[in-house]
């Protein structure tokens, strides 16, 4: 397992900002699949009051990387298709979406929910691919990985710019880099973000240390290290620096891309036709033109 999250530095990065709760609707779900005879109507009349989030849901599961063979129409339908706990974890991604944006619709913030939905479902693709048997965690680390962006923004609108610098400089990682010019982390706080919200500690390990990737590739834990993997593999396929902010060089996958890789048992010269599998589940990507 990756090192521990030092806590009070945790405190020190968190000054000035509020962690978002996870939303009630949630905690009824959770409860509710917990239950000795989880109801379909109830699960789907709890996901269906929130239009935005019941809309958004449907359209991820009918998205070609969820792989169904027929479309769903409906809530309750794709209870009966993903199976309960597979779409509590899908709709729990979707409702991270509406929840710490808080309806911004200003062109920066809709750019990050672009990006981390594009690294959610190369992330699910590359674990169905690969054969890992982590898709749905895989895409849930993808959307929450960038959470904390939304956090910082909301407070520093000149953070797109920092977050291009911290990109494309190499001497520091990139949550230093944030560290010495705000005085927090989206690392960090995605961290928070994740274990409020009740990812398993695997996943809220990777977001913790996502752009600390020398701590990640020590961990002696394979899930961890693993889905990292596919996250940094992901980001790095769909070209996420450079989509999200404008950076013309991703540190990260420059100085430990091949690490990755060898984590994954891929050689670089393997990524065009894994650009092509990615193609073919509507996932565009660098290695795809």
């Amino acid at each position: 397992m990756a090192t521990p999250v030092d806590l009070a530095k945790i405190d020190k990065l968190l000054e000035g900002f509020t962690i978002p709760p996870r939303p009630d609707m949630l905690v009824k779900l959770q409860e509710e699949i917990e239950s000795d005879s989880p109801d379909i109507k109830t699960i789907a009349h709890l996901i269906n009051q929130d239009i935005g989030i019941a809309g958004f849901t449907l359209k991820v599961v009918n998205s070609p990387v969820m792989g169904l063979s027929r479309k769903v129409n409906s809530i309750e339908h794709a209870c009966i298709f993903l199976g309960l706990h597979r779409l509590i974890k899908l709709v729990r991604s979707v409702a991270l979406r509406f929840a710490v944006s808080g309806g911004n619709e200003d062109a920066f913030t809709h750019k990050l929910w672009n990006t981390s939905t594009q690294v959610a479902n190369a992330c699910s693709a590359l674990a169905k691919h690969l054969d890992l048997g982590m898709a749905d965690e895989a895409y849930t680390v993808g959307m929450f990985h960038d959470a904390g962006i939304a956090l910082i923004f909301d407070q520093r609108p000149d953070y797109p710019d920092v977050l291009r610098h911290a990109y494309e400089q190499t001497e520091e990682s990139i949550s230093e880099y944030e560290e010495r010019e705000i005085a927090s982390s989206h690392e960090v706080l995605g961290f928070l973000i994740a274990q409020t919200w009740g990812l398993d500690a695997a996943m809220s390990n990777v977001i913790a240390y996502h752009h600390s990737c020398s701590i990640m590739l020590a961990s002696g834990e394979a899930t961890e290290k693993q889905l990292f993997a596919l996250l940094k593999l992901a980001e790095h396929m769909v070209g996420a620096p450079g989509k999200l902010c404008n950076a013309s060089f991703d540190s990260d996958w420059e100085r430990f891309g091949a690490q990755v890789l060898d984590v994954l048992d891929l050689e670089d010269f393997q990524l065009l036709d894994v650009g092509e599998v990615l193609h073919g589940m509507d996932v565009e990507n660098i290695y795809h033109h």
